[in-house]
């Protein structure tokens, strides 16, 4: 690949959509659009979410490489979604490959067979790759079944806590409530309704871990608890993985860490040793485009 081009990385979910612009390497342009997984790719906002991508990219990318959540690499769903992403960002089908958020993530941080990888972002998953290539898994199953301990169980867990309030009669007051009306609008049932339940998948709800770290960073008792259950969720994950494979290093990662130094310090006490990583995974699928697709 010439030096000069653009290659385009994508790190997708259910909250936003990370993207990475680099030139030999180097990264040039960076930003995120809105929510985009495989299944979202089926539903109105699909369109609207790629075409809010290629406006938001300042340059045009000779190769594109893409990890989505609820994707498989190489099979016939995959090269489907492969074929809608090359169409809406004007690329070759050719120079666009895509793969699985948790590989893309992997790579990014782990050899095959060197660790468990404790992904926590809208949804949650343990995810270990062995030196052959087999996957061994816990969580990772969505918001419908699982995702425990991640951005969009935070979410739920601080709208029931609220919502438990209301049914008592109570107004809810206190860093946990404030901080969730500054995003709902409001903590009436019609507000908190709509806002649930306004579009498809789990972004809108898991929006609201941060305001749960906010609050617990401020103190509040109810969301210092809903971090710490749901450490001890994430650690359930990996020992799970563990239990299969070996007693392998863990290493944390995504977008929910980051909401409140507490939940670090929540995990680092439910899983002693684990090492808490933050990388750009959208930079990496970008390297990858230019490693691979030139």
């Amino acid at each position: 690949m010439a030096r000069l081009t653009l290659t385009l990385g994508l790190d997708a979910g259910g909250s936003a959509t990370k993207w990475a612009l680099c030139r030999a390497g180097v990264p040039v342009a960076a930003g995120q659009a809105p929510p985009l997984t495989a299944p979202l790719l089926h539903t109105p906002q699909g369109p609207a979410s790629l075409q809010a991508l290629q406006g938001a990219l300042p340059g045009q990318p000779s190769a594109v490489h893409a990890g989505l959540p609820g994707l498989s690499r190489g099979t016939a769903a995959a090269e489907a979604v492969a074929d809608t992403l090359a169409q809406a960002l004007g690329v070759g089908r050719h120079a666009l490959s895509v793969e699985s958020d948790l590989d893309l993530a992997y790579r990014a941080h782990l050899a095959p067979g060197a660790g468990v990888l404790l992904y926590a972002g809208t949804g949650s998953v343990a995810y270990h790759v062995t030196r052959d290539g087999q996957i061994v898994r816990a969580g990772g199953r969505g918001f419908l079944i699982g995702d425990d301990g991640a951005g969009f169980s935070l979410g739920r867990a601080a709208l029931r806590a609220l919502t438990d309030q209301l049914d008592t009669g109570e107004v809810p007051d206190s860093p946990l409530a404030r901080e969730v009306a500054a995003v709902t609008g409001g903590l009436d049932w019609d507000t908190l309704r709509a806002f649930a339940y306004a579009g498809p998948g789990a972004g809108a709800v898991a929006r609201l871990a941060p305001a749960v770290g906010r609050a617990a960073d401020a103190g509040d008792p109810v969301a210092q608890a809903l971090l710490q259950d749901a450490a001890q969720a994430l650690a359930a994950l990996a020992r799970r993985v563990q239990a299969r494979t070996a007693p392998l290093p863990v290493t944390a990662t995504g977008g929910a860490l980051r909401i409140s130094p507490l939940f670090t310090a929540a995990l680092g006490r439910a899983l002693p040793g684990v090492s808490v990583q933050q990388r750009d995974h959208a930079q990496a699928a970008a390297r990858y485009a230019e490693r691979h697709l030139g």
